[in-house]
This record gives C-alpha cells, sequence and structure tokens, in this order.
C-alpha cells in the first residue's frame, strides 16, 4: 500500500501501478546501462576498477580481469569501446521515451511503444544467437535482456485499460501521411539510412567488424564482437520504426515520437565531438568515416523534418510534466538539454574518469 502510494505521487499521470512498476524497471535498467556505456565504455571492455591493476572507473564490468583476458585472448577483452559507446546513447534514447511517458501519461503512447517492443524483442534473439560462448564476460546482458523485454511487454499489457494505451491503434494507416515534400524526402532518407544500417548489422555483422581497423586493447579499441555489432542494429530498429510512424501516421501529435530520436542523435554528435577532441580513437578506414557522419547528419536531417512538421501539428497537444508547452518552450528545452548533455562530456572527459 505505501509502494503504490508513493509511486501515485511520483508519476501521477500513470493510473496503473503495476505498468508503473514495470516501466520504472525499465527506465532503470536502460539509465544505469546508458550511461555506463556512454561515458565509461574503454573501462568496461578491460574489467572495470575492481580487476586486477585497472585505476579506471565504470558503474559496471564485464567481469573479465586485465589478467585473464590477456592471457587467454578473450575475444570480449578489449574489444568494441566506440561500439558499446553507440550502444549507450540508443539506451538513452529509449530511456527518454520511457520516462516520457511516465511523466506525460500513457494515452496513445502506442506509437512510442511498439516500436520499442520490437527491437528489444529482436535484442533478445541476436544478443543469443551472436553470444560467443567462448568468452568469460558476464553473462548478465544476456539474461537481463529478455527480463527487461517482458518487462515493458507487460507494461504495455497493464496500460492497455485504465491508461488508454492502444488509443488511436485502430486506425491505424499504411500510406504516406506527411504533405511537406522537404519532410517527406527527410524521412524517407532517415528510414532509409536506418533499414540499411539495421540489415548489415544483424544479417552481415562480420562486414561491419571487417572494415575496422583494430587500436590497442587498452583503450577498448579492438574490434567489436558480433553480438555488440548485432545489439547495435536491434536497437536502431526502434529508430527506424518511430520515422516510419511518423511517415505513416501523420505528424499532428508525433512529438512524443520525435524527441527521443532527437534527443538520442543530438547526443551522438556531441559525443562524436568529444570523442575526436580527446580521443583517443581508432584510424579510420572508408567504411568507418561513412559510419561516424552518418549519425550528426541523421540528427540534422531529423531537426529539419522535425521543425518543417511544425506547421503540420507534430507539437499539437505537447506537454510538459503535465503542463502544455509550446514552441518556443521547446526551443528553449532543446537548448538546456544540449548544454547538460555536453556538460557531462566534458566533466567526464577533464576529471579522467
Amino acid at each position: 500500500m505505501v509502494s503504490e502510494l508513493l509511486m501515485a505521487l511520483v508519476f501521477e499521470r500513470i493510473k496503473s501501478t503495476p505498468g508503473e512498476a514495470l516501466l520504472l524497471l525499465t527506465a532503470l535498467v536502460t539509465l544505469v546501462y546508458s550511461l555506463n556505456f556512454m561515458f565509461f565504455s574503454a573501462c568496461y571492455t578491460t574489467g572495470g576498477e575492481s580487476s586486477i591493476g585497472v585505476g579506471c572507473f565504470t558503474l559496471l564490468d564485464n567481469g573479465i580481469t586485465p589478467f585473464q583476458g590477456a592471457q587467454t585472448g578473450d575475444p570480449a577483452f578489449g574489444a568494441g569501446a566506440p561500439e558499446f559507446a553507440f550502444n549507450g546513447i540508443l539506451m538513452f534514447g529509449i530511456f527518454m521515451s520511457t520516462m516520457l511517458i511516465l511523466n506525460e501519461g500513457a494515452r496513445g503512447m502506442w506509437k512510442v511503444m511498439l516500436p520499442v517492443l520490437v527491437g528489444l524483442v529482436v535484442a533478445s534473439a541476436v544478443i543469443w544467437i551472436f553470444w560467443n560462448d567462448s568468452s568469460e564476460s558476464s553473462e548478465a546482458p544476456k539474461f537481463l535482456t529478455p527480463i527487461v523485454t517482458l518487462a515493458y511487454a507487460g507494461a504495455y499489457m497493464m496500460l492497455r485499460t485504465e491508461d488508454e494505451v492502444d488509443e488511436g491503434l485502430d486506425s491505424l494507416s499504411f500510406g504516406i501521411s506527411i504533405k511537406d515534400p522537404v519532410a517527406l524526402m527527410g524521412l524517407v532518407v532517415v528510414i532509409a539510412t536506418g533499414m540499411f544500417y539495421v540489415f548489415r548489422q544483424i544479417a552481415d555483422p562480420e562486414s561491419v567488424i571487417d572494415a575496422v581497423i583494430p587500436g590497442s586493447w587498452e583503450d577498448g579499441l579492438l574490434a567489436p564482437t558480433k553480438v555488440t555489432v548485432a545489439f547495435t542494429g536491434a536497437l536502431l530498429l526502434t529508430y527506424v520504426l518511430w520515422a516510419v510512424v511518423i511517415l505513416t501516421q501523420g505528424a499532428r501529435g508525433m512529438w512524443v515520437v520525435a524527441h527521443p530520436a532527437l534527443f538520442a542523435f543530438l547526443t551522438v554528435t556531441i559525443a562524436n565531438y568529444f570523442g575526436f577532441v580527446f580521443g583517443p580513437i581508432r584510424q579510420f578506414s572508408e567504411q568507418n568515416e561513412m559510419d561516424a557522419i552518418s549519425g550528426p547528419a541523421t540528427m540534422l536531417i531529423f531537426l529539419l523534418v522535425y521543425l518543417r512538421l511544425r506547421d503540420e501539428g507534430i507539437e499539437d497537444g505537447m506537454t510538459f510534466q503535465g503542463e502544455p508547452l509550446d514552441s518556443r518552450g521547446f526551443d528553449r528545452f532543446f537548448v538546456m538539454v544540449a548544454i547538460v548533455i555536453s556538460a557531462a562530456f566534458m566533466v567526464v572527459q577533464i576529471s579522467g574518469l
């Protein structure tokens, strides 16, 4: 009884207490993993602060000590820190979408939740399909991902009655509902690019790995494993489906879909800048250069799409903690979030964490 009252006080716009609890579990897990990968991916791949001879900081570690990894040539040791960082940012977008539902209510939020659920289901599948059993790294993600997927699915089911999460789903359309030609072309480019990366990373992760010129294991710059690459594709699928929802259902009221994606790719752009300034980075192949450019390019295109779709009502019904928010308010909020994210990356880099 006490826990129910506390939850009601925190997120009063969610009526289902079990649904709220399951969303909170999703938010907590995605937040911890996103922060760990965004800021501490290199240390994560080399074992973390609890490992022998390692003085770096990480919220989590992959369970491999430097001595063990160096002696056995463990495939997960020192591998794929940049890819883990990108996965962390994609998880951060999912965390933001979950918090948006908790803060603003779940009515009609199928448009946010179903793409996330599809991405999580695919992520659960690829993490088992591509998991390298010869590695001694922690198997926590292998089991935690399906658990989070089930929790998120359970939350969706719990929110279908009182919270009306399915409102509008019965009028689902499959045509093109965007009128502005510039926004339409931008969405098509975002979807096509996203599907290319999703397909390549899930169906042919070896091609991604082969394009990497490995760096030092101390910095986590060895080539990523197949499971890391395929997991990226699964997370990207959610973002592609969000863009498809806007394209097919129309822009009106779609700020709830656009904002998490917009902030995620804003974070990608900021992370790229700090990564290039502070390093260390791998030597880039031509494929890596294209991959590095695609994140900021997606942010610019999607931001243009968002601004063009204001005339088609993308911000209709926009709220912040239940209070109406207009375009000027969102513009200020967008700048503030950019400042906070930039400051966080700067603090981590300057402090040497």
